[in-house]
């Protein structure tokens, strides 16, 4: 019945910010044993447990600086929910203030320098509204859900000892690291996507009119590398949530972070052994300048890039390989708690 003690601490600490966690766990201890005898029976572990009240309530009479507009029992829910989708939304309003700018003045013939400053300046204004879109109209979501009864569920007064989380010393998966990646793969694939469309302004050629843009990539590379990047932002996107929701290293975790990065590796080995990357205008803009035997763009302009794909190709599988060896670790890492702590319990 140990266990069922340190299950009721960590249910309590788990509801408190990290700094706090380790001290409220000693005094909570040691408030538990002194209401217990020398060797206490299940029966009397129980009975104090149930009189210590329902963790979220011990919670918060814990916290050092308690909420009341959104109220503690779901304060936490609101908090996640918040750390996912502002980076997200705020990213993706940027993405699309600065692409939307962009067009308008580039469509306007503006100049480059008029066509980056518009992107910036409505980019920053688009992600700075998105992200303050989000937290009011969550807040007020969250307020409306509550005064309404719609979270009435997480204020249950009653609960049961049964109801406690298992005791487990796995580290959980950061909410940071699930959210840069949805971050990280949007940002880029949207980019790239936009690039390969023409949409976004990728390389410039000085001509006697001004400014021209070079396609950077050829019509039939693109036609095989937009399926690729959207396919890999699904199966990252995938992988990501299911992250923010098991918050471990799940079966189901593993399983798809091992499908995304064994896809991902060979749709972009498939993508590279593609003669005809590069656009023949940007290989033309290539020639005209004079580059070095060992300059990447040297091998541009003279087509001859085999050596580089094959080089790219390897680091892929390489780093496609390590990432699953750490998937299976951690895999394998969390069966292993699992079992000691089972075997504990018995």
């Amino acid at each position: 019945m140990k266990n069922l003690i340190e299950r009721y601490i960590a249910a309590v600490v788990g509801q408190l910010p990290e700094n706090e966690r380790e001290e409220v766990a000693k005094e909570l201890r040691s408030n538990i044993y002194d209401m217990l005898s020398e060797q206490p029976s299940d029966a009397e572990i129980e009975q104090v447990l149930h009189s210590m009240g329902s963790p979220t309530k011990l919670a918060e009479q814990y916290r050092q600086n308690p909420q009341y507009l959104i109220s503690p029992q779901v304060y936490d829910d609101y908090l996640r929910l918040l750390k996912l989708l502002v980076p997200i939304i705020g990213v993706i309003t940027l993405i699309v203030g600065a692409v939307a700018g962009g067009i308008e003045t580039f469509q306007q013939s503006g100049t480059v320098s008029s066509v980056l400053q518009v992107m910036i300046q409505t980019g920053i204004q688009s992600g700075v509204s998105g992200v303050m879109q989000t937290l009011v109209w969550t807040t007020i979501g969250f307020v409306i859900a509550e005064r309404t009864g719609l979270l009435n569920h997480k204020k249950r007064e009653e609960w049961k000892l049964e109801d406690l989380p298992s005791l487990t010393t796995e580290k959980q998966i950061p909410i940071s690291d699930a959210v840069a990646e949805i971050v990280a793969v949007l940002v880029f694939n949207t980019f790239l996507i936009l690039g390969a469309l023409s949409v976004l302004p990728q390389v410039f050629s000085k001509t006697d009119h001004g400014f021209v843009n070079v396609s950077l990539f050829s019509d039939s590379f693109t036609r095989f590398l937009i399926p690729v990047l959207i396919i890999g932002t699904i199966l990252t996107l995938i992988v990501s949530v299911l992250k923010l929701i098991d918050r471990r290293w799940s079966n189901r975790v593993c399983f798809w972070s091992i499908i995304d990065h064994t896809v991902s590796a060979v749709m972009w080995v498939l993508l590279l052994l593609h003669n005809n990357i590069f656009s023949q205008e940007l290989v033309d803009l290539m020639k005209e300048q004079s580059w070095s035997s060992g300059d990447v763009l040297h091998y541009i302009s003279t087509g001859d890039t085999a050596s580089i794909r094959l080089f790219i190709s390897l680091i892929i599988v390489v780093v496609a390989a390590i990432q699953i060896g750490m998937v299976i670790y951690y895999h394998s890492k969390r069966n292993l708690t699992q079992r000691f702590l089972k075997q504990s319990q018995v």
